[in-house]
């Protein structure tokens, strides 16, 4: 087992199949499948199936990816550790967020990886939480915003802040509500898989309510969209208010008789090596995000201070930072004539 029939094995599997993998290697195709033949050979398993839509991974052939994976990435580290002797990080960085975060964060860390770090190649993705969880299993991410704040299993997890949630409508009342009057009107929320769909759960089963939505939605967008229409209303935090067309116009409202939070963590692999570059980038989106939270320009976060534990979702942690001096900096001049804040004043007039 050598590392070129490691780097074609995992080609094969992120390409779907031979063919495409023989494509984007630049490689014969018989010299793809004489590779894979000569690892199955070896290990006395069958690494994949071939079907119509192409390959999938035997239980053998996804413990050996994942190893492939780390390997090929600390043999990049290698290289990079070896090209950094002069203390500049360098080389490629993946970092994924959930799509409410990237919003407010990914083309901010850009600009400023870009500047401070021209040698940093940065690549930004976002998604499902769950779905960047998995990317960083297998070591397509070198680190994620995950919506976590409990340790996990082969995963390193440093809490950074706490979001609360909001109850979000196209209605013009910015008075806070009851819980209780949410419950009796339409409610969309995400699928069941869903933090803020269990911590919705959870907070009515709390006043003894039940929660029964008119409908689900996974997508955000689209979300948005049904509630600016007034179709129905939803639970949202500041920064899933702030993503898609900044044209849709969401008010949103504080719960009076309840406080959601969601805690928000930095996420690495226990599996991957942190290279100067990744830490480079780490503490650049950690210094970002206090940034944003401490001026006002990112409402409804409490950061969470070092080495401090994040307390449960229907903890009470304190008031969050959303109206910090009465004043909030601009995000964009669209999003600041359509969005309100709780206390029904338009940002930038307070």
């Amino acid at each position: 087992m050598d590392l070129r029939q490691l780097r074609y094995f995992v080609g094969i599997v992120q390409a779907g199949s031979l063919s495409r993998a023989a494509d984007q290697l630049h490689v014969a195709q018989s010299a793809i499948s004489h590779h894979l033949a000569s690892l199955e050979s070896e290990l006395g398993r069958q690494l994949v199936t071939r079907g119509p839509k192409g390959i999938l991974l035997t239980e053998a052939g996804g413990v050996l990816y994942r190893h492939a994976e780390a390997i090929l990435r600390h043999v990049e580290f290698a290289k990079q550790d070896a090209l950094n002797v002069l203390n500049v990080p360098s080389g490629r960085v993946s970092i994924g967020f959930p799509v409410a975060l990237a919003s407010i964060l990914a083309t901010k860390l850009f600009v400023r990886i870009r500047t401070a770090y021209p040698q940093i190649l940065l690549h930004l993705a976002d998604g499902n939480s769950a779905v960047m969880r998995e990317r960083l299993d297998n070591g397509r991410l070198d680190l994620a915003l995950l919506l976590t704040g409990k340790p996990e299993r082969g995963l390193a997890v440093e809490p950074l802040m706490l979001e609360e949630m909001f109850y979000a409508t196209a209605d013009q009342d910015n008075s806070p509500i009851r819980i209780a009057d949410a419950a009796r009107r339409p409610l969309l929320v995400p699928g069941p898989g869903s933090g803020v769909q269990r911590d919705a759960r959870e907070a009515f089963e709390k006043h003894g309510l039940s929660l029964e939505p008119i409908g689900e939605c996974d997508s955000l967008n689209t979300m948005r969209e049904l509630v600016a229409s007034g179709v129905g209303n939803a639970i949202m935090t500041w920064s899933a208010l702030h993503s898609g067309d900044p044209r849709l116009t969401l008010n949103y409202r504080r719960f009076v008789d309840a406080k959601m939070v969601r805690p928000v963590s930095l996420c690495f692999s226990e599996m991957g090596l942190r290279s100067p570059a990744v830490e480079a980038v780490a503490l650049t989106l950690k210094s970002l995000i206090r940034e944003l939270v401490e001026s006002g320009a990112w409402q409804g976060v409490t950061l969470i201070a070092p080495d401090a534990e994040p307390s449960g979702s229907l903890a009470h942690p304190g008031e969050p930072k959303p109206d910090m001096a009465g004043r909030s900096r601009n995000l964009g001049p669209a999003i600041n004539r359509n969005m309100k804040n709780g206390n029904g004043h338009r940002k930038g007039r307070d």
